[in-house]
């Protein structure tokens, strides 16, 4: 049971350098897009106040300013949504981490390196590294031996119990040719309670020697599929990185152009709040991606 108890704090220890690990990304992610977040909400604002101003003096026709309209409150709905989920990554972090809550948090962003060299190891030393690390497998083994240590209790019950006494006697009564001596005694009890049971009991150890076993196989078979279920996720997170990626480096180009076009006014503000609102989203799918991954 000691060791079950260690294979549980091994397993929460690894739970919790997972966690670790994800928000620290999204802090990473908060520190890239936080101030580009809030300037994005600031234009489209702005954009909404002269489009609003536009609509009350009537100068064109009120459809266009209201859909002008529409399409910025959109995107300011989005970038919203995108400032409220990484507002809470640094909170999320100091809690795992045991730091004041209301400290600011930096970390500094490593290079990014997606691993592939374990994806090439054979799936067969793969399923034996599972088999033999896992912690939920590893007290699975240790019950097996607790449930078979119980038959092991139920037999040693069966025994006859066996008591030997030795000890100095002595009497103050005259009749007696000695008054003193020395006595031993051996005594054999059995339970008969206990051994009209023994079938049953023997039984029911067997029972739960076999229930251990099973629950260790199904746990087998589930760790198994995690592995399988883990090494396609991986690759399909690592390719959903690499296309966010590449859709990022275009966003940001076109966001280098719009802004160009916008200052030499052939754009309007909305093209450009829309390019910033892509822009944005492109780098926060990249980051969940890369944090996906590395979880």
């Amino acid at each position: 049971r000691v060791l079950i108890a260690q294979e549980r704090k091994r397993k929460a220890v690894h739970l919790l350098v997972q966690d670790v690990r994800t928000a620290y990304w999204r802090v990473v992610a908060s520190q890239s897009l936080g101030n580009n977040v809030r300037n994005a909400i600031k234009d489209a604002e702005a954009a909404l106040q002269d489009a609003s101003k536009a609509e009350k003096e009537a100068l064109r026709n009120p459809i266009e300013p209201l859909r002008f309209q529409r399409q910025l409150l959109e995107n300011i709905r989005l970038l919203a949504a995108v400032e409220q989920e990484l507002s809470t990554a640094n909170t999320e972090l100091a809690s795992l981490t045991s730091l004041p809550l209301g400290q600011k948090i930096t970390v500094a962003a490593p290079a990014i390196e997606m691993q592939q060299a374990w994806l090439k190891m054979p799936i067969a030393q793969l399923e034996e590294q599972a088999l033999m690390r896992n912690a939920d497998l590893s007290e699975g083994f240790y019950n097996s031996r607790i449930a078979r240590e119980e038959t092991r209790r139920v037999l040693l019950k069966l025994f006859p119990g066996i008591s030997f006494n030795f000890g100095p006697k002595h009497s103050d009564d005259d009749y007696l040719i000695n008054q003193s001596w020395r006595e031993a005694g051996l005594q054999l009890s059995f339970k008969l309670l206990g051994l009209l049971s023994a079938p049953a009991q023997l039984n029911l150890a067997e029972a739960g020697v076999a229930l251990a076993d099973q629950k260790r196989l199904v746990a087998q078979m589930a760790v198994l599929t995690q592995l399988h279920v883990a090494r396609l996720q991986y690759t399909n997170n690592m390719r959903q990185f690499e296309r966010a990626d590449s859709i990022t480096g275009v966003e940001q180009r076109l966001a280098t152009h719009v802004a160009n076009q916008v200052d030499a006014e052939k754009q309007t503000k909305l093209d450009r709040v829309s390019q910033q609102t892509s822009l944005i989203l492109g780098h926060l799918r990249r980051f969940q991606a890369l944090s996906n991954t590395q979880a």
